[in-house]
């Protein structure tokens, strides 16, 4: 009977010690998002760790015991629940900010984006026939008929360029409903993704290769979209593109970031690998 009891005990400590054994924590009971994403990391036992989000289910390896997981940002605080063997770890990820409408950001980088195919000749005369206003019934049925037929060629001159305009940069454009984190534009240039949650745009990143920065052509395009971009998010393209340039300009070959960006509430993240550049904007 003794020997009975001694082997229950043992037989108790051995799985009280197993159970000690097996671990899974997280750095931070609240995690915030960054760029387009918010990573949960921690320590853990065992192969993988398996986690459950309202944005996303899967699993993990764990490398050394660590383990990093990396789930979409949403317009919604988001409660995670991780296991791995037989342990259970709860975490949370903080509601994120939307920058804007998706609808109304696409609509106007598509409209800014076609301008800049039309020949700078006619977008010369389309700003200055925009500064004097479209003529009333009244103003055009006192023109002569000289003058009529001049301001009709001119609409129909304005038209063709807009319809070639338009269908020069097609393939560039932004789609016009987006759900989710997906891959929206991809030129010569550069890489567009966005993360849109329930209509909002909660992020956007632009990235390119950093030796298509090297030529002038190509810089040059890349400086358009980046504007274009900044603009529809109602941030100072133009203030955001200075401190850009003196921010690649300042930057050492050992950094891989750069100092944030704001303008009008928007954030600029700029980061580095050997082989591209990336710019997260959120708010």
């Amino acid at each position: 009977m003794k020997k009975f009891k001694t082997t229950l005990l043992a037989l108790g400590l051995t799985a009280v010690l197993a159970g000690c054994g097996n671990k899974l924590t997280t750095t931070k009971p609240v995690y915030n998002n960054s760029g387009m994403v918010a990573v949960i990391k921690g320590d853990a036992s065992g192969k993988t760790v398996s986690y459950k989000a309202p944005t996303k289910t899967g699993s993990v390896k764990v490398h050394n015991g660590k383990y990093v997981v990396t789930l979409p940002m949403s317009t919604k605080a988001q409660k995670v629940t991780l296991k791995a063997n037989g342990q259970t770890a709860t975490t949370k990820i903080k509601a994120a900010t939307a920058i804007g409408t998706y609808s109304v950001v696409a609509q106007q980088y598509n409209q800014a984006l076609v301008m800049t195919a039309v020949p700078a000749d006619t977008l010369k005369a389309m700003q200055a026939a925009q500064r004097q206003g479209t003529p009333t019934q009244a103003q055009i049925a006192a023109m002569t008929p000289a003058q009529q037929q001049a301001l009709l060629k001119q609409q129909q001159e304005f038209q063709a360029a807009l319809t070639k305009a338009k269908a020069a940069v097609k393939d560039q454009q932004l789609p016009a409903k987006v759900e989710g984190l997906k891959q929206v534009v991809k030129t010569t240039s550069s890489t567009m993704r966005v993360n849109v949650q329930d209509g909002e745009l909660l992020s956007a990143t632009l990235s390119a290769p950093v030796k298509a920065l090297k030529g002038s052509q190509k810089d040059n395009q890349f400086g358009i979209e980046f504007g274009l971009l900044a603009n529809a998010l109602g941030a100072d393209a133009k203030k955001v593109g200075t401190q850009f340039q003196k921010a690649i300009k300042d930057q050492n070959g050992s950094q891989t970031t750069i100092k944030t960006i704001t303008s009008n509430g928007v954030k600029f993240d700029v980061g580095f690998s050997a082989s591209e550049l990336f710019i997260y904007m959120t708010k």
